[in-house]
């Protein structure tokens, strides 16, 4: 049985990730709803575990208006960065992406993902939908405000948990433990562990078969 692999995401990032990596892959983004209503006061864990799930279940949930029979690999995540008990979101505007900024600079911080893996569709007793979390240490320079104010003008932020994105080299964010690719938005290591038992089943993408 052949499965398709769906990315539960709009992320630019997660789609690159997901396309260096060599995976065929298609795109179906969950409702903005889904985030309404969430409350952390379970801590960065819980919540990027809970809304990975939903993120899921709601694209489940389209596939099946669909009425789509495609047996499916449903892949979605969420991601925030966190820093001393605040759980930092992505900024609602570039204020709200100053303050982020400015909370994180000199400190150190640990940015959490959800990755939550949906079957969706297939005939096997085991293939329940699995949520997993893993998280990354991060350190962030004592930036002077010149540089995080040209970094605030260059509109990079936006769209990016704690007002950052680690792919795009500043060179005041370092890591410190963890994964790379988890700060970017998508854990690839935790992926691959978690689609394990399905790979020989997944589409490859041209670039690995060839074609």
């Amino acid at each position: 049985m052949s499965l398709s692999l769906l990315l539960a995401s709009g992320s630019p990032q997660r789609r690159q990730l997901l396309t260096a990596a060599g995976y065929a892959f298609e795109i179906i983004v969950p409702h903005e709803s889904v985030e309404c209503g969430i409350c952390s006061t379970g801590g960065p864990a819980a919540l990027v575990s809970e809304l990975a799930l939903k993120k899921a279940a709601n694209v489940a949930s389209q596939l099946q208006k669909a009425h789509s029979k495609q047996p499916s690999l449903l892949i979605a995540c969420d991601t925030v960065a966190e820093c001393d008990g605040s759980i930092l979101g992505k900024p609602q505007n570039e204020e709200h992406a100053q303050a982020m900024l400015h909370l994180l600079r000199g400190r150190t911080h640990r940015v959490y993902s959800g990755l939550c893996v949906w079957p969706y569709q297939v005939k096997d007793s085991e293939a329940s939908p699995e949520t997993r979390i893993v998280s990354t240490q991060l350190r962030m320079d004592n930036v002077s405000d010149d540089k995080l104010d040209e970094y605030l003008a260059s509109n990079l932020w936006q769209g990016k948990a704690g007002a950052f994105g680690y792919q795009d080299r500043v060179g005041w964010l370092h890591i410190e433990q963890g994964s790379e690719s988890n700060v970017i938005g998508l854990p690839m290591e935790l992926l691959d562990e978690m689609l394990t038992p399905w790979k020989n089943q997944l589409s490859k993408s041209k670039n690995q078969d060839g074609t």
